[in-house]
């Protein structure tokens, strides 16, 4: 009895050993998942170059009143495309004056935004562990992914300033209505995070409903009616004041609900593209890679829904999952018949397949992987599925910073040498000047302003005393 009394301890300790072996301490758990961050900077370091490049010089006017001291509620409170944006603009006019206009520490900025944005992802992340027992390293495909270099313009380019800063401000919103829900005092400051997402970047308005359903379907906590029309009565006022004199933009290309349905394969593929742009290093991988993703998800989606327990585990991500797919239907209304009747030609640029929207669309599939991973800690069929979808992501993360870092060492040669022509624009053609931006009478214009005033790459002196 001895011998097998000891032979059955054996194995205890060897199973308590085996789990003491796997067992991370959370503090190096935490640091792996925030290396990318890391990476990412060092990526911005070596490959952002000090050249204002296409959208950039439309705040050029601003900045030059800012310098002269004529600066006008107009020049910051205006609309742009669809959207009014005027807290991007301020912050990109204080980046300008603090800076005598260096967008390299503009897109320093806009990354600090997108790491932001992250931490608040972790901190969702952080509620769905108090509900299920997922190891913090589980985060790290999310860090990947949403700080990919697929994304290589909204990271690189200064410009993406507006959309970090306004995913930043949503995803805020979506927390603070969370924490609303629970304690009625936050309520304020969810009206103020998501007042400065409305007027950040053009999805910004989708905070007010979002927030509404969080407060009227609440994971923790009752009902509270008072705070529903207090929520309602700002959104109210917030959606009137943005919509006051504002002007429908006009393109040259069929818009509308009706032209999408007329062509629902494309906007299908579409929309497969846009959601997944976060991975691969083509618009077929995102889309391929997407679809498998999504045909894993449906079920899980489904079976998380009916677990009450599982939604409100989940529940922060689901709310980021619903504001990625509200994005949906106004971009292919809008931007759909960009590529004309045949679809996407891939011949037309179109700006909502830009890689500088990747860390909104890495929303959806950070929000399927999220779902599977909560699946996989209550069932066990569930984890061959979200090891499936751990490869698919895995592949298209690798695929994304392959592409990223191909791209930009191609467009920092090209920019570095386009900084130069801007540096001595006085004795370049028109031609060369279109580099910067294709309207060159403009560009010149602009180039003037900014030699005027030693701005930008003319910080060192003007090019007119140099010649």
């Amino acid at each position: 009895m001895a011998l097998t009394k000891g032979s059955s301890e054996v194995p205890r300790t060897r199973k308590k050993s085996a789990a003491h072996f796997l067992r991370v301490p959370e503090s190096i758990q935490v640091a792996i998942v925030f290396v990318p961050v890391l990476v990412t900077l060092l990526y911005v370091h070596f490959f952002s170059v000090d050249l204002p490049f296409m959208d950039q010089w439309e705040v050029v006017p601003a900045v030059m009143h800012m310098e002269s001291g004529h600066l006008h509620w107009s020049d910051i409170y205006r609309q742009h495309n669809e959207a009014i944006v005027p807290v991007s603009i301020a912050l990109t006019l204080v980046v300008a004056k603090l800076t005598r206009y260096n967008v390299v520490a503009e897109a320093y900025i806009a990354y600090a935004c997108l790491v932001g944005a992250l931490l608040v992802l972790f901190v969702f992340f952080r509620r769905v562990q108090r509900k299920l027992p997922i190891m913090t390293l589980a985060f790290l495909p999310i860090s990947a992914m949403f700080l990919g270099w697929r994304g290589h313009e909204g990271i690189l380019w200064g410009a993406g300033l507006n959309s970090n800063l306004g995913l930043l401000l949503m995803l805020l919103a979506i927390w603070g209505a969370i924490r609303a829900a629970e304690t009625a005092r936050w309520i304020w400051g969810a009206i103020i995070l998501a007042i400065l997402a409305a007027f950040s970047f053009g999805s910004g308005l989708l905070a007010w409903p979002l927030g509404l359903a969080i407060l009227l379907f609440p994971a923790e906590g009752q009902r509270s009616g008072r705070l529903i029309l207090i929520w309602i009565a700002a959104a109210v006022m917030t959606t009137a004041v943005y919509f006051d004199g504002y002007m429908i933009h006009r393109v040259p290309w069929p818009t509308g609900i009706g032209y999408v349905l007329g062509h629902l394969f494309p906007a299908a593929y579409y929309t497969l593209v846009y959601t997944g742009s976060a991975l691969g290093g083509t618009r077929s991988a995102d889309a391929r890679i997407n679809l498998a993703l999504t045909l894993l998800f449906l079920p899980a989606g489904w079976v998380v829904l009916r677990s009450k327990e599982l939604r409100k585990a989940v529940l922060p991500f689901s709310a980021v999952l619903a504001f990625l797919w509200l994005t949906v239907p106004p971009v292919l209304s809008g931007r759909l018949g960009l590529a004309g009747a045949g679809g996407l030609s891939m011949q037309v640029d179109q700006p909502y397949l830009a890689s500088r929207y990747a860390s909104i669309s890495a929303l959806w599939t950070t929000g399927i992987y999220i779902y599977l991973l909560a699946l996989a800690f209550k069932r066990k069929i569930w984890r061959y599925v979200a090891a499936a979808a751990l490869v698919l992501l895995c592949v298209g993360i690798a695929g994304g910073y392959q592409e990223g870092l191909t791209y930009a060492r191609i467009d920092r040669v090209k920019k570095t040498a386009c900084r130069e022509i801007l540096k001595n624009y006085l004795v370049h053609d028109d031609a060369d000047l279109s580099c910067y931006y294709p309207d060159v009478i403009q560009g010149r214009r602009w180039a003037f302003w900014l030699d005027e005033f030693h701005l930008s790459v003319f910080r060192e002196g003007s090019t007119a005393a140099r010649w």
